[in-house]
């Protein structure tokens, strides 16, 4: 071999080597962790907390008559005020009329038949005190007494009968309130207890909303919020979740609420469409995040912060939880990259790739 042959095999040696060893200090580079991560102010984070509704009545009553027939008489209409015990609607009652005319012919009868067998043991019963009936007589004397007197009870039970069936043929308001939807109109033959028409207590009013699933363990029974009303511009009433169903709703999946109104003006009315505000728990405007961004290595509520690829443990301040996200309300700014899965073994300034 030549020296121009071993000076070149020589240099492809070493350059064989310098890159080996190249490779292997490259190899032996630990990577950055891969994270996930979400922007702050990009779109559907903020919290929800504004929903529509409907004016409502503390209660609504559907009333029904106890008595089937065809209504005769409708002596309210929709919206109308009504006290307690005001007639409503009236039925065909002339066979409960012609039942209580019935019910008092035997009351007559069994009265009559009451004051004979009374006498008549009045009588017998001086007969038997001086022997002159026997004491057979004077126990089936009794008997008819008895028999009369038990006659008398069953006629006066069904007289009232009938005079109430007759009593049901109109139906009445059960409270004040206004009325609200009418089902049945004059001609119309209606079965007892079919509801015919309901009342609307409106001395108190509520707001009808809805949460779904994810929203449904932000809001609870008690929490303040604000009302407005599209008829209403610039009126506001103060308001306070008085209930929350406890299943969703079969027909609509979502959870029905009820929202009174404290103190509204005279001219808030059953039927209006209303704007339901809640505040976050610290009256700032939050965002959502899941709740895995939330560090568990922090002894306060913290999270990762992603700034020219390297992560800073920042405190913030927590609203309301849900089932799989919270509401931070405070230490977080618009544009700030917020990890959110990978940060079970993050340190304070590593590296990461997102």
């Amino acid at each position: 071999m030549n020296r121009l042959s071993i000076y070149i095999a020589t240099a492809m040696l070493g350059a064989a080597l310098a890159l080996s060893g190249c490779g292997s200090e490259k190899a032996a580079a630990p990577k950055a962790p891969l994270v996930k991560s979400m922007v702050v102010g990009e779109a559907g984070q903020d919290v929800k907390n504004t929903f529509s509704g409907t004016v409502h009545g503390y209660y609504e009553s559907p009333l029904a008559f106890q008595v089937g027939g065809r209504i005769m008489q409708r002596y309210i209409n929709s919206g109308e005020k009504v006290v307690a015990g005001q007639a409503l609607f009236k039925v065909d009652s002339k066979d409960a009329e012609e039942q209580a005319a019935a019910a008092q012919s035997s009351l007559n009868a069994a009265e009559a038949s009451y004051k004979l067998a009374q006498s008549t043991l009045a009588r017998y019963e001086k007969l038997h005190s001086v022997n002159a009936i026997s004491d057979l007589a004077m126990d089936q004397t009794r008997n008819q007494f008895d028999l009369a007197d038990a006659q008398l009870a069953s006629a006066q039970s069904a007289l009232a009968r009938a005079e109430n069936n007759l009593g049901f043929t109109v139906l009445t308001a059960d409270r004040d309130g206004i009325v609200g939807t009418t089902m049945y109109e004059v001609g119309q033959v209606v079965a007892a207890g079919t509801p015919v028409v309901s009342i609307i207590d409106d001395s108190k009013l509520d707001i009808h909303i809805s949460f779904t699933e994810k929203q449904y363990g932000q809001y609870s029974v008690g929490m303040p919020c604000e009302v407005t009303f599209w008829a209403l511009p610039g009126v506001t009433v103060e308001g306070k979740v008085r209930e929350v169903a406890a299943a969703p709703n079969t027909s609509t999946g979502t959870y029905d609420a009820k929202v009174t109104l404290v103190d509204p003006p005279s001219d808030v009315a059953v039927g209006m469409t209303a704007e339901v505000k809640f505040d976050t728990l610290s009256g700032k405007k939050g965002v959502m995040v899941p709740l895995t961004a939330m560090a568990s290595q922090a002894e306060k509520p913290s999270v990762w912060i992603v700034k020219d690829n390297k992560v800073h443990l920042t405190a913030v301040e927590v609203g309301r939880y849900g089932e799989d996200e919270v509401e931070i309300i405070g230490g977080l700014s618009q544009g700030d990259r917020v990890v959110t899965a990978g940060i079970g073994k993050l340190s304070e300034g590593e590296e990461v790739r997102l």
